[in-house]
């Protein structure tokens, strides 16, 4: 993206913001912000189980985080209660799947530092979405880097399993355009040798990326972007106002890959109804595909 093109979208992000939040906020006397801020932040936990999953990686617990919007609608203390949900959970990766910030980057450094703290013997990775490219992209990788975190930007990070095993978690940078981030997996599957392929896991901003991780034969991807509309229907949160999107929430199944997009923990508009922010815990093993039922409850308190 060309300076200018980032320029220009970071003055559009800003004018929305003014009209959609600060506008309305204001002529509120403030409690449309304080009423958004007491919403519950539900904790999900998901069995997953997927008949392309290694059986040598055995169970996996992934700790899952997307779209904080670090900003006006996300004050520090909320970006302290939504790390600590993660603690305690006996997790051993976590992912965050973009969009740390919501306009300016400066101030994120505490939620990578407070990420960074939850124990994950496999570590913590990432990688950005279309808000962190508004203000200074490269800050947000630097402020992550500096805690220790890996941000995948086009690539395929390998860890060691504490067995000698290892996996593969590969993580393109965000993009709109669905050829371009099909090239963007397919690229980074070719970095693979024959034998090493397909990618364990994949984190995309973006859940089109899905239908590349499909024709790859990558057994789990990992999104976020959509908020899920942010309002659903009651009790069908795929029926929500993310129009846009065929894949806007939860989990989807094809050819024994499987897809979860997130409705993430922040928000760009200070409206949630049927869509509670979250954070999410999938427990990750082979076995045939059935569709995960939750075990959900918020014990996150506002």
């Amino acid at each position: 993206m060309s300076k200018s093109d980032s320029t220009g979208k970071f003055k559009r992000a800003k004018l929305r913001h003014k009209l959609f939040t600060l506008g309305p906020d204001f002529l509120l006397r403030g409690r449309l912000r304080e009423r958004h801020l007491k919403n519950e932040i539900a904790l999900r936990h998901f069995a997953v189980h997927l008949p392309r999953w290694r059986s040598e990686l055995g169970t996996l617990r992934i700790g899952h985080l997307s779209d904080l919007h670090f900003g006006d609608l996300m004050p520090p203390e909320r970006v302290a209660e939504i790390v600590d949900a993660l603690r305690d959970r006996n997790l051993d990766l976590i992912a965050f799947t973009g969009d740390a910030v919501d306009l300016e980057w400066r101030g994120i450094e505490r939620f990578f530092e407070l990420l960074a703290s939850v124990p994950a013997p496999l570590g913590h990775v990432m990688v950005l979405g279309n808000h962190d490219h508004l203000d200074d992209a490269d800050a947000v990788i630097e402020a992550a880097r500096a805690h220790g975190i890996t941000v995948l930007m086009d690539e395929v990070a390998t860890i060691a399993l504490p067995d000698g095993g290892i996996i593969r978690v590969g993580g393109v940078d965000w993009t709109k355009r669905l050829g371009e981030c099909s090239d963007r997996i397919s690229m980074i599957s070719e970095q693979l040798s024959e034998e090493d392929r397909p990618i364990d896991l994949l984190l995309s901003h973006n859940p089109k990326g899905f239908i590349e991780a499909t024709r790859q034969g990558i057994p789990l991807t990992l999104a976020g972007h959509t908020h899920g509309g942010q309002v659903a229907l009651k009790g069908r949160p795929d029926r929500n106002l993310a129009v846009a999107h065929r894949l806007s929430a939860g989990f989807y199944e094809r050819e024994g890959s499987a897809l979860f997009v997130t409705t993430g923990v922040g928000s760009w508009f200070p409206l949630r109804v049927h869509c509670p922010p979250e954070v999410v815990v999938l427990e990750v093993s082979q076995g045939d595909w059935v569709e995960p039922d939750p075990e959900s409850h918020s014990d996150v308190q506002p």
